[in-house]
């Protein structure tokens, strides 16, 4: 699975979802990031949508990954436009 971030200013990011270390807020920037030091990050107020794409590959995460990703998910949609 993907997580795949649009920006107002018209950028898209995308982050795999396998083994997720953590996400949160610091500053009011937001970041994703997994055990491969791969990240997103990026300032709230510049999010414009986001999505969670599951690839038919890939038939289960991890347990962390879940936990990790349902909170990225409420904060997210707590600053969509």
């Amino acid at each position: 699975m993907d997580i795949i971030i649009n920006l107002k200013d018209g950028s898209e990011h995308v982050l795999r979802i396998f083994r997720l270390t953590e996400s949160g807020i610091y500053q009011k920037m937001f970041f994703i990031e997994n055990d491969k030091k791969e990240r997103i990050e990026f300032p709230l107020d510049s999010l414009s949508s986001f999505r969670v794409d599951h690839l038919k590959a890939i038939q289960r995460i991890e347990e962390g990954d879940t936990i990790v990703l349902n909170t990225a998910i409420i904060i997210l949609s707590q600053f969509l436009p």
